[in-house]
């Protein structure tokens, strides 16, 4: 038995509590501003029909700033200073997110954003449009393996767009200055998120900008299925993580990719690997092979074999590729190296892809801490 876990429902228990804690401070009680109020908004904003949509955001976006007013200032997001035209904040959103999952700044800089740009895995759209203001232009520049995407140099160069475009001094009422330009990332944008080059950009033409981490998926992935990466009864003290995918499409073990025939996997002084961006089952085949194949000592002294546990966690924390956190869709295959890939196509053999995965190799993937049954 699979089982959920449900951040918001986390997060709605730790609002009780601290509204409690809030109610017992003067200031709270006279702005009139709890956590449960953002919560509530948050329900209404997914539950109301178009008409009622605006009236509902300006309400959820008044009551996180009232809320930030009464926890701290500082909360506040950097804004540009008098002679820039702009300010970019960089955000990691964390795997799986809802707007319930994101850390109150968060919120708050997407409340006052002018611009968002957000990739493929990270929050949703319709996620995103509860909570900008109506004037705040919303583009997806996600990037999918084995899909037509945006190039990362397409990407740095409307983020520049954006940043310098001149003010529009004919319409500044329904069009404000771009003011905030908020980049969303799914998990960390550090890890594996091609951050640098439009950090770099940014740079070039002085512009400033903020940063805010996330979760990322390779930790988070394998939690949320119930796989520990370090467990000290299985003595698995470390664990390093890979791109199961590099910067050209190539994958580990795939014929057709010299570079990476030559990794030894025998030489890895680690207890517990983690792939991220290996959903094409004929990648993760190879990739498999490779790994229990890349030790050819004897066996008792070898670190990876054709029977060393492994895990593919799919869509972790339950979310779908259209933004619908409700749906339990998912799933997780718990194997070998040489059983995990026919065990997921005995399901469907015509099944080329379980993107978006995390695969795991190592003890503990064959651990399962959030399953009921004992």
């Amino acid at each position: 038995m699979l089982a959920a876990f449900h951040f918001g429902f986390l997060l709605m228990s730790m609002t009780s509590i601290l509204a409690e804690a809030f109610q017992s401070f003067p200031i709270a009680n006279k702005r009139k501003t709890t956590l449960p109020t953002i919560a509530a908004s948050l329900q209404r904003a997914s539950e109301v029909g178009p008409d009622k949509k605006s009236e509902t955001n300006e309400s959820l976006r008044g009551a996180i700033e009232n809320l930030v007013s009464i926890i701290d200032e500082p909360l506040s997001p950097p804004s540009a200073a008098a002679n820039q035209s702009s300010i970019v904040h960089i955000i990691g959103t964390g795997l799986c997110p809802t707007l319930l999952n994101l850390p109150l700044s968060t919120l708050y800089i997407l409340s006052q954003a002018d611009v968002v740009l957000y990739d493929s895995l990270g929050l949703s759209y319709r996620d995103i449009c509860q909570i900008v203001p109506k004037h705040c232009e919303v583009i997806c520049v996600g990037k999918r393996g084995d899909k037509k995407s945006w190039k990362q140099t397409d990407i740095d160069e409307l983020l520049l767009e954006m940043a310098t475009e001149p003010p529009d001094e004919t319409n500044k009422q329904q069009r404000p200055n771009k003011k905030n330009i908020v980049r969303l990332k799914g998990g960390d944008p550090f890890l594996f998120g091609r951050t640098r080059t439009e950090i770099e950009a940014l740079r070039s033409h002085n512009i400033p900008y903020s940063y805010t981490p996330g979760i990322s998926s390779c930790i988070a992935g394998p939690h949320l299925g119930g796989i520990p990466l370090t467990d000290p009864l299985l003595d698995c003290q470390s664990f390093s993580v890979w791109s199961g995918t590099d910067a050209f499409g190539k994958s580990w073990g795939l014929k057709d990719n010299d570079a990476c025939q030559g990794k030894e996997w025998r030489g890895l002084d680690v207890d517990v690997l983690v792939f991220l961006m290996i959903g094409r089952l004929d990648k993760l085949e190879a990739l498999c092979h490779s790994i229990a194949n890349g030790d050819d000592r004897e066996d008792d002294a070898r670190k990876w074999s054709k029977d060393t546990p492994c895990a593919v966690i799919q869509n972790a924390g339950g979310r779908n590729e259209m933004g619908d956190s409700s749906l339990p869709v998912q799933r997780v295959w718990r194997s070998t190296l040489e059983n995990i890939v026919p065990l997921i196509k005995k399901e469907d053999e015509t099944q080329t892809s379980v993107s978006p995965a995390v695969f795991v190799v190592g003890a503990t993937a064959s651990l399962d801490l959030l399953s009921q049954d004992s």
